[in-house]
């Protein structure tokens, strides 16, 4: 008999069993306070002096998350007909049953449909008070069901999970739903249904390691135990418990995960993040204002817009998110090794558009070393390339436009970023950013510095404020390595060209967005406004043309930028029309004669 196909029964109980939500508890358990008066705790079960996420139902956390009377349950029945057949022990069959009478549940697993502020989505709940929510073919069988289900709907997918340890009692069976469950992620990200996960104290083991980080963005609560191993398993191979980095906490600091969220916000973030990947949105253009029409820019030498692109209350990418975009909702981590906060990432609204973000962000926080020329650094290491790469692929999931914010003196040196994979990082991001189906804009704010600034800015269009240069290295260090002196930065700035008035001249970018008098740093609320502006007027009109029109004009784009053919061919079409000319002077002159 096959065992893999004769799993599952279709046989309906005729009576459903009542369940029990959690008992009250009197006081916290982590740290005593008086709990009978707290709303947040008999909503959520958390302490609301401490701030202890107490473990919940399956049911309990439906509840906080959708909309009342809105779930409707998918594969509810299905069991394992004989679990004896995979384990000799008669316990397992025992626990079944067990687990089943305690919990009201037939397996780890609820999985159905519902809405969240009103929003359809599909729901995977994983529960650890079911045998440690460990997953056996039950579970793995209803996850992919309900992923299946998002993908003929055309819905988001949401799971929550608690779930730790394996099923061995299933062996082999049991091993292979990580393959089966990733499988079903892999065929929704194809057909570009996004896919979430919350994880809760605790996440480990094989869930957490096929389907559950393969989600597009993971959020966590706070202090959870997540990771591929159990604690007592990590304890077993590192006796110095005081370095197990094994919370929500310190995967977020090594990109791991996206979010930490108080369970009482989960909702809201949730309805939020629905929102701005709903594909309903689109841009409306904005009317410019005469007044912030400069039909000609003050002319100002290169060394002098050098320090203005630098100066320390100069806007900064933070400043023009909050300002510029509404319903910010950040993402961390390149989800390999690291955070770099040199690098932000996130979805956000712009006049009625949702767009991905990508800035870089200079800031005292994320300074490791100053540049020579004394200036703040935001030297993006390959965590942050590797970090922007990602949100670049969930731009293209997402279907949404690509915004880039360029302010940073370039990438970060050193034999430690060189065995991180710096030049591989370099020039993935190049990579992806040229070739990715979605509309990308780019907007040059402050410093923009060699190859990290090039990875950022190889879009479809490319904006510059007046006062922001763009350069292939620090004039200072041109200066010291040409003329072995780095404070004769004017001679090189001349050379360099890299004001934006250098650069609109020769093709690089393709609009220059006006400042105030003396910079943007003396009016940043009128800069703002003034970049929202165009910057709806540019997504406007970028999302009339077809997306493999844009890919065929931002090929052609590049590749045509210091290409020997098109001047060689310029200078021949010059001197035609000077013979031109002179043949026709001639001809004139015989007929006078």
């Amino acid at each position: 008999m096959n065992k893999v196909t004769d799993l599952f029964s279709d046989n309906e109980p005729k009576k459903e069993k009542q369940i029990v939500l959690e008992d009250l508890l009197e006081s916290c358990l982590h740290c005593d306070f008086e709990l009978k008066s707290s709303k947040i705790y008999q909503r959520y079960r958390v302490c609301s002096k401490c701030n202890y996420h107490f473990s919940i139902s399956a049911r309990r956390r439906l509840a906080t998350l959708i909309d009342k009377n809105s779930f409707h349950e998918t594969s509810k029945w299905i069991q394992s007909l004989d679990p004896i057949e995979f384990s000799p022990r008669v316990s397992y069959r025992v626990r079944l049953v067990q687990d089943r009478i305690r919990t009201g549940l037939n397996e780890a697993i609820i999985t159905g449909t519902c809405k969240i502020d009103d929003k359809d989505v599909v729901m995977i709940v994983i529960d650890s008070s079911f045998l440690g929510g460990s997953m056996g073919v039950v579970v793995g069988e209803k996850v992919t069901l309900a992923l299946e289900l998002a993908k003929r709907k055309k819905i988001p997918c949401v799971c929550t999970v608690t779930s730790s340890g394996t099923r061995l009692q299933e062996g082999i069976f049991s091993l292979f739903q990580m393959a089966k469950t990733s499988f079903a992620v892999r065929s929704l990200k194809d057909a570009n249904i996004p896919f979430i996960t919350i994880l809760s104290n605790p996440t480990t083991g094989q869930i957490f390691s096929s389907f559950a980080s393969l989600s597009d963005i993971i959020i966590s609560e706070p202090n959870a135990q997540i990771g591929f191993s159990s604690l007592g398993e990590i304890t077993e191979f590192d006796k110095d418990k005081k370095n197990l980095p094994h919370t929500s906490e310190t995967f977020i600091q090594f990109g791991q995960i996206d979010k930490i969220l108080t369970r009482d916000k989960i909702k809201m973030n949730l309805s939020l993040l629905l929102d701005l990947l709903s594909p309903n949105h689109k841009v409306n253009p904005v009317k410019i204002s005469k007044e912030h029409i400069k039909k000609n820019l003050p002319h100002k030498n290169p060394e002098e817009i050098i320090g203005l692109s630098r100066n320390k209350n100069r806007p900064k990418s933070r400043y023009y998110l909050e300002n510029i975009f509404t319903n910010f909702f950040e993402i961390h981590g390149d989800r390999i090794s690291y955070d770099d906060p040199s690098i932000i990432t996130g979805i956000a609204k712009i006049s009625g558009q949702s767009v991905m973000i990508i800035a870089q962000q200079k800031s005292e926080k994320n300074i490791k070393r100053k540049s020579s020329s004394g200036s703040q650094s935001g030297e993006i290491t390959p965590s942050g390339f590797r970090k922007a790469a990602r949100a670049i692929n969930l731009a293209e999931l997402f279907k949404i436009p690509l915004v880039s914010l360029v302010d940073t003196p370039g990438p970060a040196l050193g034999m430690e970023m060189e065995k991180l994979g710096l030049s591989n990082s370099v020039s993935n991001m190049i990579d992806q950013i040229g070739k990715v189906n979605t509309p990308t804009i780019s907007i040059i704010i402050g410093e923009g510095g060699s190859e990290a600034a090039l990875a950022f800015s190889i879009t479809d269009k490319v904006l510059m404020l007046e006062n922001a240069i763009y350069t292939p290295i620090i004039p200072e260090k041109g200066a010291k390595t040409e003329m072995k002196d780095q404070n004769k930065i004017s001679e090189i700035a001349e050379s360099l060209k890299l004001t934006a008035s250098d650069c609109l001249s020769s093709g690089i970018i393709d609009k220059i967005i006006p400042e105030p008098n003396d910079g943007a740093h003396q009016n940043p609320t009128e800069t703002a406004k003034l970049i929202k502006t165009i910057l709806s007027n540019e997504l406007f009109e970028i999302n009339k043309i077809h997306i493999k029109t844009l890919k065929n004009r931002r090929k052609k784009k590049y590749r045509n930028i210091g290409e020997f053919g098109s001047k060689f061919l310029q200078t021949v079409k010059n001197e035609s029309k000077i013979f031109q000319a002179g043949i026709k002077a001639s001809i004139k002159a015989l007929r006078e004669n």
